[in-house]
């Protein structure tokens, strides 16, 4: 993935590729001469509309705003050596994040770009009267300034990015967990990879495992990077994590041979994992647990931090060319439970179900409540083969489970699943669609089976 200032210093370099010097300069001299009448008219139309108003129409923006406006029409059009194209980028990108930081609307910025491109083709068309001439300044005026809009946007989308993922995360931890309990959980998935490895270092020839992919490491990269995101700790613990893969785990490797130094390593490794334990400590230390956010008859995630939590897979998963997998579980002729239980006797199945389900995903997934009787879990870094065999998991321990009712009656019951892998597509919406309809094709099959989309 190309980095946003590097594209912009590429596409500005290429503006000034494409244009003459001459030509340049004197754009520069025009928006030089009418910097002032141009911020001035920009104030006064944006002020005519309503949303634009409450931004502008403190006294101070007025004053800070005319004189920020002509600098900035006069800086960008002021760049004609490759030398200061970077500084340019830089400025843009600070812009956007201004507007970011105070919530301006993007369509408000474009608004304003549209006035000053209108504003300033019509004195391009008094100066230059052949149309090859007009049409060249006319071109070029418009490439700097969309330029400079693209770059603005890239940098809001970003900052406004983590913004938007800081307080879901935030919620998502306000719902996510009993932190004293989860705490000492990883800390135990902590101290499981850590005898896992003592038994393989004595397997001859058995790979090790990287902390990266244990049941610990899946965890912090897919739960504690969002719910805990911006504790100072995370950067310390992420840190740690690479040494241990990308250093002590191959010098473990390299040193079966020698006694002595197995030993200097394995002790390096322990004090690492010591350091990793203390942190998480402290990272759990720094919340309070609040239950608010779950479905309150599940204790499942509510289905409004959905679009978070799959935002964020999809991330990691076009970043990293991994994949990850959905599945979507209905409880099988869920209204004659109702019908024959009443809707008390419903909720109990319900609730077991969920916590069933629950119970059999990694500490690493995520489990949602997704509508009625339907539950929707994200299992994070599985692909198609590997969700269909936990998905078939859960369907047969469920079977073979009996849930209790009130006055001791027991009842059993089944779950029909869709399954759905992400398969690059953006938009997660699409793949929830496709787990609905693999999950459509399970109950016309005949239910209580898991079936993956094509």
């Amino acid at each position: 993935m190309i980095n946003p200032l590097d594209y912009g210093r590429s596409q500005w370099r290429q503006i000034l590729t494409d244009y003459a010097p001459a030509l340049r300069h004197d754009i520069y001299k025009l928006v030089q001469a009418h910097s002032r009448e141009l911020a001035l008219n920009f104030y006064q139309q944006m002020m005519d509309l309503p949303d634009a108003r409450r931004f502008l129409e403190h006294e101070q923006v007025n004053r800070q705003l005319t004189a920020s406006m002509t600098r900035w029409l006069e800086q960008v059009f002021a760049v004609s050596e490759l030398a200061q194209v970077e500084d340019a980028v830089e400025r843009q990108f600070e812009v956007g994040q201004v507007h970011a930081r105070i919530n301006l609307p993007v369509n408000l910025v474009s608004a304003g770009a549209r006035l000053h491109k209108k504003r300033l083709l019509e004195y391009v068309t008094q100066q230059w009267h052949e149309p090859e001439q007009w049409l060249q300044a006319g071109t070029y005026l418009i490439e700097v300034i969309d330029l400079s809009l693209e770059l603005m946007n890239l940098a809001f989308a970003s900052k406004s990015d983590i913004k938007s993922r800081a307080a879901e995360a935030y919620r998502l931890h306000n719902l996510g967990m009993n932190l004293s309990v989860e705490r000492e959980r990883q800390r135990a998935s902590l101290l499981d990879w850590s005898q896992e490895l003592m038994f393989t270092l004595h397997q001859p020839g058995m790979p090790l495992q990287p902390l990266r992919q244990s049941e610990f490491g899946l965890w912090f990269y897919h739960q504690a990077m969002s719910v805990f995101e911006g504790a100072p700790e995370l950067e310390k613990i992420e840190r740690i994590l690479n040494q241990i893969d990308e250093q002590q785990l191959p010098a473990l490797e390299g040193g079966l041979e020698q006694r002595t130094q197995l030993a200097e390593n394995m002790a390096a490794l322990q004090q690492q994992l010591r350091s990793v334990s203390y942190l998480l400590s402290k990272l759990f230390d720094r919340f309070i647990e609040l239950e608010h956010g779950r479905d309150t008859l599940t204790r499942l995630l509510d289905r409004r931090f959905l679009p978070a939590v799959l935002n964020r897979e999809v991330r990691l998963a076009m970043r990293g060319g991994g994949t990850f997998s959905v599945v979507l579980f209905d409880v099988d002729h869920f209204k004659s439970i109702n019908d024959n239980h009443g809707h008390q006797g419903g909720d109990l199945v319900l609730q077991q179900v969920a916590g069933l389900v629950a119970g059999n995903i990694r500490s690493s997934d995520f489990c949602f409540r997704y509508g009625g009787e339907e539950l929707l879990v994200v299992l994070v870094e599985a692909d198609a083969k590997n969700a269909l065999k936990v998905a078939e998991k859960i369907r047969e321990k469920l079977m073979n489970s009996e849930l209790e009712l009130e006055e001791q009656q027991v009842l059993k019951v089944t779950i029909s699943g869709g399954v759905a892998t992400f398969d690059g597509h953006p938009d997660y919406a699409q793949l929830i669609n496709r787990a609905d309809a693999a999950l459509y094709r399970a109950k016309a099959e005949g239910r209580n089976r898991c079936i993956a989309a094509d």
